[in-house]
């Protein structure tokens, strides 16, 4: 549609934002209240029609950077695409809307166009926007504690259910660290920046910077509560509770989680006592493909793939996580 005009997002309309965001973001309550909108740092982009927004998205910027079991140096420019809304009333104004915003996303430079947490069946839209859709990067764990809500919040059959509990009591999840010395911290140093770089170095093809300016504007995240512990073998992990606020589902995240295969195992063990602890109904995780047998070691043994779109000029896997991908923003 020639009357759909997509702009810089213009500060002063964020009231009229938050309205549609409510409005047409049913699933995501918390984007309309705005605390998550205001604290991101992003680009922002809108679609009008006859001067009323009728879609939004976002792209944030990550520089992600070559390992050494890469082949090559220096780093990309991701950009990350999220919260995609549209106007639902007019299929003309919300394919309009929703081509004109991606178009922009993928015509912001320096931001090579990245995302993850597509709606199933999509993939082949984004090939013919000339985007590769990548499988043998990226895969979500879990153990699930109680099964039938998971799967009831999936549309799966709960027949699986007395399955995946027989699996828990076979591979039993271990609560104590084994390698080392695990502690509980409040905020990331500087001076651990080069640890972690070193580490994703030497684990992964292409991997997103961490450093302390990201990680602490990570916790500072409006209405979340993270956990955070460091291993004296060198490593961390972050994780919290979420509770889905439109559907019964109550889950513990693994945000992030960097160290050595030792201190990985151990604490992964802090965000599986916790799960036990609080009574969650399960833990997730999103990570390499690579890592697929640590998180098994771990308990986390329910694995599958997790696309990711990304530029096909891009020949290295990608390893994201929850934090890298800004799906840890929603519940």
């Amino acid at each position: 549609m020639s009357d759909i005009t997509i702009q810089d997002f213009d500060d002063s309309r964020t009231d009229e934002l938050l309205a549609f965001l409510t409005r047409w973001s049913a699933d995501h309550p918390e984007l309309g209240e705005g605390d998550i909108i205001r604290w991101q740092k992003c680009d922002r982009f809108m679609a009008l029609h006859e001067d009323r927004i009728v879609g939004y998205i976002a792209q944030i910027p990550h520089q992600f950077r070559y390992g050494a079991g890469s082949g090559r140096e220096g780093a990309e420019q991701i950009g990350w695409a999220v919260t995609l809304v549209l106007n639902m009333s007019d299929d003309k104004i919300r394919r309009s809307a929703g081509r004109g915003l991606l178009t922009r996303c993928e015509q912001n430079p320096p931001w090579q166009y990245a995302g993850v947490g597509m709606v199933p069946g999509i993939e082949k839209a984004y090939i013919r926007r000339g985007h590769a859709v990548r499988t043998d990067c990226s895969r979500s764990y879990a153990r699930l504690l109680q099964p039938e809500k998971a799967l009831a919040y999936e549309g799966k059959s709960l027949i699986y259910a007395p399955a995946i509990r027989a699996v828990n009591a076979l591979f039993r999840a271990s609560r104590k660290p084994k390698h080392g010395e695990v502690r509980k911290i409040d905020s990331f140093k500087p001076e651990w920046d080069a640890r972690w770089d070193d580490l994703l170095s030497r684990q992964y093809e292409l991997y997103g910077k961490r450093d302390a300016e990201y990680l602490n504007h990570k916790l500072a995240q409006p209405n979340r509560d993270y956990h955070v512990y460091t291993h004296s073998d060198g490593g961390y992990i972050v994780f919290r509770q979420a509770i889905r606020r439109t559907g019964d589902l109550n889950l513990v995240k693994v945000c992030d989680l960097v160290g050595t295969p030792q201190a990985r195992a151990d604490l992964l063990t802090f965000a599986v006592k916790y799960t036990y602890d609080i009574g969650a109904y399960g833990v997730v995780a999103m990570g390499a493909a690579s890592d697929r047998g640590t998180y098994r070691k771990a308990g986390l043994y329910i694995s599958r793939r997790y696309p990711i779109v990304m530029s096909p000029e891009i020949k290295a896997r990608m390893h994201i996580s929850f934090f890298d991908s800004d799906l840890d923003n929603l519940w």
